[in-house]
């Protein structure tokens, strides 16, 4: 396929859906409506990982695109001009109350490109739980957030994952890789 042409469909304040038109191989027009981020953010996910214990840090986020509660990764966007490394290290602060340091990074990725042009970055954190601010962590977060922290055994994610959806709480997919991808 070639792509033709772009129009805006609608643009919110942090969302926008356009409609991308193609012509196939065979010469059929195809349309397709996209979501892209309104400001042009990159998304960060961090991996990030409790030592020595090794125990792993998710979340349990409110999500109001859905109206429930999502065990999730922590994450955050990175508005166009600022360094997605200083990023990382603020969200993993914010969002957890921890203070920790990049071990890896990927390069830009791609999320469900089939509806989504969007850029995520993944950074893997390690996080001393032994270091004097990371004794009693507190989270910085913004008045609309809801952000509960929870940190599960390295050989534990799965089983943790299941109980809970079924509790009836959604999981976000990238949780469920990174168990799977670790071995768990």
């Amino acid at each position: 396929m070639k792509k033709r042409e772009e129009e805006i469909l609608f643009r919110g304040e942090w969302l926008s859906i356009k409609r991308a038109s193609y012509r196939s191989l065979t010469g059929g027009a195809v349309n397709w409506e996209v979501v892209e981020r309104s400001r042009g953010e990159t998304v960060i996910l961090l991996l990030a990982r409790l030592q020595p214990s090794g125990r792993v840090v998710l979340l349990r986020q409110y999500r109001a695109g859905i109206n429930r509660t999502v065990v999730a990764l922590p994450a955050g966007v990175v508005p166009p001009g600022v360094d997605p490394r200083l990023q990382a290290a603020a969200e993993l602060k914010e969002e957890t109350g921890y203070t920790g340091r990049i071990i890896d990074e990927s390069p830009r990725l791609k999320i469900n490109p089939a509806i989504l042009d969007c850029d995520v970055i993944v950074y893997q954190m390690e996080i001393d739980e032994t270091a004097p601010e990371n004794i009693d962590p507190r989270q910085s977060l913004e008045p609309e957030e809801e952000i509960e922290v929870v940190t599960v055994g390295a050989g534990e994610v799965k089983e943790f994952l299941a109980k809970e959806k079924a509790r009836g709480r959604e999981i976000d997919v990238t949780c469920w890789l990174w168990g799977v991808g670790n071995g768990e």
